[in-house]
């Protein structure tokens, strides 16, 4: 039997439909993916000159370009947006026009050249995170700079192009329209409920159980009640105020880095080598025409959040013309397996 469920935050759809399970396509061929070898990859220590400059390391020793790093941060090299651009937009007939502003790096997540999260030591889980907030505290002090994205793709199906574990952080000036609208939709819950929608979700997984993977006393890992992806996992912080990883402590830290290890370890034991997705909802860091109106309420309204999102099946048709998600796996089922492993 199939179910369609209504997802509040994204004020959308899904319809979870467990007998797709079976497609032909559904889990894709690991064996087509190919590994560049080590002598050529560009982010493997000693491999320094291979890349721009960097920007931020965390180091045990040497100096910058050098080896002795334990995450290091660079410029992408096929930046989408450039810093060195002029913060500008120009009017084109009824169009708008920004010149390229923005910031894209490459966060090299350890220096050793593993394909699987499951291996990171728990020093490299809490390495990556404190350098994903370093660059966050950092990049919002330039005031023009309003919306980050924080990622991480992994494999040929998740849109990687390096093997070597990384991931990328993407600044604009402007805010896209599918954040306004999830951040209009918290706003208006928490004015007509009295609470955040992220607590009112995080207060019912807790009392259902279902979906729970994972809990401790900085968050909690569970699989979504509309999840759009199968396996899809959603790790919620449990502090009012913790809108962003910028919010975070090193306890926090700690603790955010040691629930991913858990289901990052569950995953692979379910779905073996798979390519995935990693996205942190980081809400808008600035004020400008977007954001004035609520921009000191985000703490009141928002919460942290960390989606990982299995890459196990393509969309068709359907999902391309409804803008509607098919998820071939029960999220309670998904849940049951991360959570127990049979």
């Amino acid at each position: 039997m199939s179910d369609i469920r209504y997802d509040r935050l994204h004020d959308d759809y899904v319809i979870i439909a467990p007998e797709r399970l079976h497609r032909p396509d559904c889990i894709p061929d690991q064996k087509t993916q190919k590994e560049e070898t080590l002598s050529r990859c560009p982010f493997c220590e000693g491999h320094e000159a291979m890349t721009p400059p960097e920007i931020f390391a965390l180091r045990d020793k040497g100096e910058a370009n050098t080896p002795g790093w334990r995450t290091r941060v660079v410029p992408n090299l096929y930046k989408a947006v450039r810093i060195e651009a002029p913060w500008q937009s120009h009017a084109r007939g009824p169009y708008d026009l920004w010149e390229g502003f923005g910031a894209h790096e490459v966060i090299v997540d350890t220096p050793r050249h593993l394909r699987r999260m499951d291996a990171w030591t728990p020093d490299e889980r809490r390495d990556w995170l404190k350098t994903l907030r370093s660059r966050l505290v950092d990049l919002r002090k330039d005031l023009r700079l309003v919306y980050f994205s924080l990622f991480k793709n992994h494999g040929r199906y998740g849109g990687a192009t390096q093997s070597h574990p990384h991931s990328q952080l993407i600044a604009l000036p402007v805010v896209p329209r599918s954040l306004l609208d999830r951040i209009h939709i918290a706003r208006h819950y928490r004015q007509t409920h009295g609470h955040s929608l992220f607590q009112g979700i995080l207060d019912y997984e807790e009392e259902s159980g279902d979906r729970i993977i994972a809990s401790d006393g900085h968050c909690i890992a569970f699989c979504p009640y509309a999840s759009q992806y199968a396996f899809e996992v959603q790790i919620l912080a449990r502090g009012e105020g913790i809108a962003s990883l910028a919010d975070l402590d090193e306890s926090g830290i700690e603790g955010l880095a040691d629930t991913i290890g858990k289901v990052m370890a569950a995953l692979y034991r379910e779905l073996g080598d798979f390519d995935f997705n990693i996205l942190f909802n980081t809400p808008p860091m600035q004020k400008n025409i977007q954001t004035d109106e609520w921009f000191e309420e985000i703490p009141q309204f928002w919460r942290l959040g960390v989606h990982i999102l299995p890459r196990l099946y393509n969309w068709g048709g359907f999902e391309l013309a409804s803008g509607m998600r098919i998820n071939p796996v029960v999220p309670e089922e998904a849940a049951r397996l991360l959570r127990d492993g049979k």
